[in-house]
């Protein structure tokens, strides 16, 4: 028999041997020790469990009241700043419902709900578009209060931006599908406006900082749609 066969068979016998001759309080303290090792790593894991889905609970309540507190603030003006893979740009954006009109020094869009119409000052060129859901959340930063309902995971921390005190809630997609993979929302937790909000996507993130907000306002329909009269001289390249 091999040396290591028989350093294995030897301690096969030692362990039978204390097994068959330890006393009932000797094993019954063994096996008090493993239990209370086992329900140690149990508690552990339930706590973590637990905390997990009371941090989820609480941001889905924060996103909940800052859906609410929006969807009554009535049509809103706000100054903003964003930063993305392909630039950055600063402007005023007006919202309506699920319509916008942004305004900025070199592009302004019109979205009616249905038809996004981009104008580009540099080329004198106006584009025509059917954004998708994904396009409208990257020009209007309003938008995750209609999609943080399925298909995303929350997490919360409190934090400090630009001197406010904030909720900043995480929303990761649950689904590999979902080209909008993860959202970070700054919600002041005085107002529930949210403070800014960034949008990764599959290709490329956008970094939209809210300043100047302003509810209560009232648009006219027309001031979402392209205003073709202004704008006689552009070129009108329809892409959808």
């Amino acid at each position: 028999m091999s040396k290591t066969k028989t350093t294995n068979f030897t301690n096969l016998l030692l362990t039978t041997y204390l097994l068959i001759n330890w006393s009932t309080h000797q094993l019954t303290k063994f096996i008090f020790e493993i239990m209370k090792k086992l329900f140690l790593i149990i508690s552990a894991i339930l706590i973590a469990i637990s905390a997990s889905a009371q941090s989820n609970s609480k941001a889905k309540a924060v996103l909940d009241k800052t859906a609410s507190v929006i969807r009554n603030a009535g049509d809103i003006k706000a100054d903003f700043s964003a930063t993305s893979t392909s630039g950055s740009m600063s402007g005023t954006v007006f919202l309506h419902k699920n319509m916008l009109h942004l305004t900025s020094p070199g592009i302004k869009c019109w979205y009616d709900g249905k038809t996004l119409w981009t104008y580009r000052k540099e080329t004198n060129e106006v584009n025509i578009t059917t954004p998708t859901a994904a396009e409208q959340q990257s020009i209007n930063p309003y938008l995750f209060i209609n999609i943080y309902k399925k298909g995303y995971a929350y997490t919360m921390r409190e934090t400090k931006l630009k001197g406010k005190s904030c909720y900043e809630v995480t929303l990761s997609a649950t689904s590999p599908t979902n080209k909008l993979r993860k959202m970070v929302v700054n919600i002041d937790k005085e107002t529930y406006h949210p403070v800014s909000v960034n949008m990764q996507r599959a290709k490329g993130s956008t970094q939209i900082y809210i300043l100047n907000c302003k509810t209560k306002q009232k648009f006219k329909d027309a001031t979402f749609r392209f205003p073709s009269a202004e704008y006689k001289s552009a070129e009108i390249i329809d892409l959808r």
